[in-house]
């Protein structure tokens, strides 16, 4: 499903829409829900919605059991530890192409989503929308449209595994500073500067998450148990 600058299909508004409830909450593991319901609330068929479904279950969101609705689905610790490795790593190398190429338009974006966020930091689920924003802003600013929708991706199974410790007080404020660094680091053209700092910003995600980080607690780097093993 491609988002482009063009108005929405109702499939895609539809998939937007179940995507920021799991973000914020409002789907939860423990319910299945009825297409049609959700149809309803949202005044449109139930073909879009089906369409919207299945490309959540592409992404491995969500589980639809046929005649019966859907469901949100449970990472296992393994997949929680893979996306973890591959934000790390798809982000970090993003961030280092955006400021091998930057340009005071790009800083003065992020910059602008920055003071957005820090304006934020205590209303939960506007901080949350920024900050996806933020992150995925990032590979457009490059055209990397692949990594784009990888990121989108992974952003989705992000708030399966429960986004309200990221805006508890003290953690939200923190995320802004991480995502400061990273800016810094590309405002300055450094690429390494700005990889590890996104790669430092989504370890730091992971551990108020209470999730396991694919590498040693030393490194930023979830590659360095790779080497380690071999």
């Amino acid at each position: 499903m491609s988002f482009v600058d063009r108005p929405d299909s109702l499939a895609q508004a539809a998939y937007k829409s179940i995507r920021r409830a799991i973000r914020s909450g409002d789907l939860t593991h423990d319910q299945l829900y009825s297409e049609n319901g959700l149809a309803t609330e949202m005044g449109i068929s139930r073909t879009p919605v089906r369409e919207a479904l299945i490309e959540l279950e592409r992404e491995g969101l969500v589980r639809i059991a046929p005649q019966r609705g859907f469901q949100l689905r449970a990472l296992s610790s393994e997949e929680e530890q893979e996306v973890f490795a591959l934000r790390a790593l798809l982000e970090a190398f993003v961030a280092e192409r955006v400021a091998a190429v930057v340009t005071p338009d790009a800083v003065a974006q992020l910059n602008a989503l920055l003071e957005e966020q820090e304006r934020l930091v205590d209303e939960w689920e506007p901080f949350l929308a920024c900050d996806e924003q933020f992150h995925l802003l990032l590979p457009r600013l490059v055209n990397l449209e692949r990594a784009h929708q990888i990121m989108v991706s992974l952003r989705g199974a992000m708030w399966l595994m429960g986004s309200q410790a990221l805006t508890l007080p003290l953690r939200a404020s923190e995320v802004v500073l991480e995502h400061r660094a990273i800016v810094e680091g590309i405002a300055a053209g450094d690429g390494a500067a700005a990889a590890r700092a996104s790669r430092r910003h989504i370890k730091s995600t992971a551990a108020v998450l209470g999730k396991p980080w694919l590498g040693s607690e030393s490194s930023d780097d979830p590659l360095d148990a790779f080497s380690k093993a071999e």
